[in-house]
């Protein structure tokens, strides 16, 4: 007899177990047969499956609380057979088809919500039937999408919904969730903050190897489990094209000195207890990157700084790396540079400061989805048009291995002073550098690397995009005015945009973004500036600045438009041409919309002000 509570916990098993769901941030809210969700609730008043009174109850709905206009709705039926009727409109057919069902909710829901409607039939998970519908908000119809035999990932599903913000957003919490909880881990048994992210970036590129993965739980040892994780990294580096493996070997060879390592037993301070480092490793450590990270981390996924994540967050509160200038970009700010050099695929595209790859990984993302289906064109991109420099081994090592669990982009990164690199770079005939230079150099110290990157361009007549500290632009310093008079002297300052103010959280730096065209002097050319301090991003506990609200795609798309279309608007934008020696922001020469300003901007102003000063060391 067919059973569809089979069916059910097929569903439910698959769900709960998916890396996006997390028992200490609710991303992901699964709902058997009722929600929560008070506006849901009322739409399936009235909307049985029998057509008569009462409440309509599909089997799942998925929510996601960082966005409220998506939902997954999940019918299912235990026998295939009942998976679609030959005519979805009649009403005993909605009430015993998998197909009929989902798609009466999913019309329903539609009014106020995105709905992806998913049908399942089958009793065992080797023999399953799914269909796949998107029903737009406000729509008549829906779109039929491509039928399977096994059931995806929400991850996957979320492409659906075709909205790459909700989900990188979704993607970004549920990693920094993830960083969290490592971080936590690793704290309580006394692995340093400088260790982490090797330990994370070792295991994550080992997990790769398939004999590894195969295999970790079975190793008898500590020793031989450390060996195995570095054979495994040793077999995927050398197979990679990574200019310098030596130095990536060298640094995860250091994992042989830590306490996770080179003891056969390590103490949880947090619970006191006394564990065997063997069982840490393999059930604690490794399981869980391989269960809940690296699901994440196919090669068709989008561009995310998965390592650059794990790295924010482990030296969140680690003061010494902080005070190397150690400042990464967030997300959202790599793929802005990406709109602001419009960047295509053939560029090639220079970092002078790699970090954790996080530039390169944006725009190796942005020129593969410009290539579309061209694989050819796509091996090139990786293999011939990202190259860069990193100069501490540490993040050599993490750029290196980032690059491989993205999908390759790490052959032209090199390991050194870009300055003293420069030879090596100009073959590659780089025409876009995007950079965020350590900010421990000074102010003219970050406007030499600006330099440094507008003189690789410059033959090809490139564009280069910086992410700098607001003092660069307003200091009144000799060093500093005379490198930034002898750029403007070649080049030309096409916008600079004012950043908000805790775009680093908590990192408490404030900057601007520059955009340059090299070859072109700057006398007699205007400059755009913009006043770009709100991207509607909200700070949150444990989650650090996030869009909430799901505002930033309409103000990016504002600020854009403003951008290519050189627009004078009150209060977010004005033309000026500017020298060494003047001020280059916005809030210098940008003429104030005071019919909008109410007394509390005044104070907030105020504070803003006197915070910038105290940053910037200002007297």
């Amino acid at each position: 007899m067919a059973n569809e509570t089979l069916t059910e916990n097929i569903v439910y098993d698959h769900f709960k177990n998916d890396p996006l769901f997390s028992d200490k941030t609710i991303k992901v809210i699964l709902e058997r047969q009722q929600s929560a969700n008070i506006l849901i609730d009322e739409l399936l008043k009235g909307a049985t499956k029998t057509g008569k009174s009462g409440k309509g109850r599909p089997d799942f709905i998925i929510t996601f609380p960082t966005n409220s206009d998506y939902i997954i709705v999940i019918e299912t039926k235990a026998e295939i057979s009942k998976h679609e009727s030959k005519n979805s409109t009649k009403q005993e057919n909605i009430r015993d088809y998998a197909v009929d069902g989902v798609l009466h909710y999913s019309k329903i829901l539609s009014r106020e919500f995105n709905v992806l409607a998913i049908a399942v039939s089958g009793e065992t998970k080797d023999n399953l039937s799914v269909s796949h519908f998107l029903w737009k908000k406000g729509n008549s119809d829906y779109e039929k999408l491509e039928n399977d035999r096994e059931l995806r990932s929400i991850n996957s599903y979320l492409k659906y919904f075709r909205n790459e913000h909700f989900a990188d957003t979704l993607l970004h919490i549920n990693i920094v969730d993830k960083a969290i909880y490592l971080n936590e881990l690793f704290h309580a048994y006394s692995i340093q903050e400088n260790e982490r992210c090797t330990l994370v970036s070792a295991i994550l590129l080992a997990l790769t190897y398939e004999p590894f993965r195969n295999s970790f739980t079975s190793y008898p040892t500590t020793d031989a489990l450390t060996k195995a994780i570095l054979e495994a990294d040793n077999q995927v580096i050398n197979l990679s094209g990574v200019r310098n493996i030596p130095q990536m070997l060298a640094e995860y060879s250091k994992l042989n000195a830590t306490v996770l390592f080179s003891s056969d037993t390590i103490r949880n301070t947090k619970t006191r207890q006394t564990k065997t480092t063997l069982g840490v490793l393999k059930t604690e450590v490794i399981s869980y990157l391989y269960q809940n990270i690296y699901p994440l981390l196919s090669k068709e996924e989008k561009g995310f700084d998965v390592l650059g994540k794990f790295y924010s967050e482990f030296i969140r509160y680690a003061g010494t790396q902080q005070s190397l200038g150690l400042v990464l970009t967030p997300q959202h700010i790599t793929d802005l540079f990406c709109d602001l050099s419009n960047i295509s695929k053939d560029d090639v595209l220079y970092d002078c400061c790699c970090g954790t790859g996080g530039f390169l990984i944006a725009g190796m993302k942005r020129m593969f989805a410009l290539a579309g289906s061209d694989e050819d064109k796509k091996y090139k991109i990786k293999s011939q048009q990202l190259c860069g420099v990193e100069m501490l081994p540490q993040m050599y090592t993490y750029t290196c291995s980032n690059m491989m669990l993205r999908g390759d982009g790490k052959t032209n990164i090199y390991n050194g002073d870009c300055f003293n690199c420069t030879p090596f770079i100009i073959p590659h005939k780089p025409t876009v550098a995007f950079l965020n230079p350590p900010y421990n150099v000074g102010s003219d110290g970050q406007m030499k690397f600006i330099e440094h990157a507008l003189e690789m361009v410059a033959p090809q007549n490139g564009r280069v995009v910086a992410i700098v500290q607001m003092s660069c632009a307003i200091k009144n310093e000799k060093e500093l005015i005379a490198v930034k008079n002898r750029i403007l002297a070649k080049h030309h300052l096409k916008a600079v945009l004012s950043m908000p103010d805790d775009l680093f959280y908590p990192v408490g730096v404030v900057t601007c973004v520059m955009v340059f065209e090299a070859n072109k002097p700057n006398e007699g050319r205007k400059t755009w500036f913009g006043y770009f301090k709100d991207d509607g991003f909200e700070k949150r506990k444990n989650l650090g600045r996030i869009d909430a609200r799901n505002q930033y795609n309409n103000i990016k798309e504002r600020w854009l438009s403003a951008y290519r279309n050189l627009d004078e608007i009150a209060g977010l934008s004005v033309r000026q041409e500017v020298k060494g020696e003047d001020e280059w922001c916005a809030e210098a020469y940008m003429e104030t919309d005071y019919s909008t300003l109410t007394d509390e901007d005044f104070i907030k102003k105020i504070k803003e002000y006197v915070a910038f000063k105290f940053l910037n060391n200002i007297e």
